[in-house]
């Protein structure tokens, strides 16, 4: 019995310790680290350039933001991008993505939602999403400026 409690302990702590090191593990490992999830962020990013374009730089410019909108979203899963928008007037540019570009902005939330892990993976480095845009879809979306 105190065998058994022994590897229950062990296997908790090795899992505990593999999932630390995949939250931290570095930036440039991210998509190596997470194949199926970046595939569906390059998915959303060919679909929404433009929403990807003002998304990617929201987060370059505000990590902490796009942080905080990430990790609601991942909290709240049943709750729409309107009730987060409602709580931060003071983000205009959250607001003015919002205004034209909600679709998007519920895809990426959906996106979130289904790749939880990689999602705080990402966002636990500041400007994450941007790194993303700029070196792993930089093709896929609109360099001009959002209509």
């Amino acid at each position: 019995m105190i065998k058994l409690k022994l590897q229950l302990v062990a296997l908790i702590l090795l899992s505990a310790t593999f999932f630390t090191s995949a939250q931290n593990a570095p930036l440039e490992q991210w998509s190596h680290n997470h194949p199926p999830a970046s595939e569906a962020l390059g998915s959303w990013v060919r679909a929404h350039s433009d929403a990807a374009h003002l998304f990617f730089e929201w987060d370059g410019n505000h990590p902490d933001r796009s942080q905080k909108f990430v990790t609601w979203t991942l909290n709240h899963p049943n709750m729409e991008v309107d009730a987060f928008v409602h709580h931060h007037p003071e983000w205009p540019e959250l607001n003015d993505i919002m205004l034209n570009h909600k679709p998007a902005a519920r895809g990426f939330m959906e996106w979130c939602r289904a790749y939880p892990d990689a999602a705080r993976a990402l966002m636990s480095h500041p400007g994450g999403l941007r790194w993303a845009g700029d070196h792993l879809f930089k093709a896929d979306w609109n360099m001009s400026t959002p209509k």
